[in-house]
């Protein structure tokens, strides 16, 4: 559904700064066809892996497997004496906030 909302969007943008599709809508005996074909462009122009659900869960599984080494290595680590180094701290806590950032709702404004 937000694909279709984001097309819409892009399609009232395509009419809005190409003032000829608004012109050929007026003019052309089947509008329909101008408005099909403005959708495709619309559909097309909408960033190619939106929707892309193999992408998101190797982020997921990418993100979620460094925060478990960066969990992991620091308790080891602090188990044999040894002080946690501060790269690994702060790859633990990049890979938590992107995670975080994957599954906040984006915002969507006019």
């Amino acid at each position: 559904m937000s694909d279709q909302i984001h097309s819409a969007e892009q399609m009232v943008r395509n009419f809005k700064d190409q003032p000829f599709l608004v012109d050929r809508l007026k003019t052309d005996p089947n509008p329909l066809t101008v408005l099909e074909e403005a959708a495709k462009t619309a559909i097309q122009q909408t960033a190619p892996w939106t929707g892309d659900r193999i992408l998101y869960r190797v982020a997921v599984i990418v993100l979620g497997s460094l925060c478990l080494i960066a969990a992991l290595g620091s308790i080891f680590l602090v188990s044999i004496g040894k002080t946690t180094p501060e790269v690994l701290v702060a790859l633990g806590s990049a890979a938590v906030g992107a995670l975080v950032g994957l599954f906040a709702p984006t915002p969507t404004g006019k």
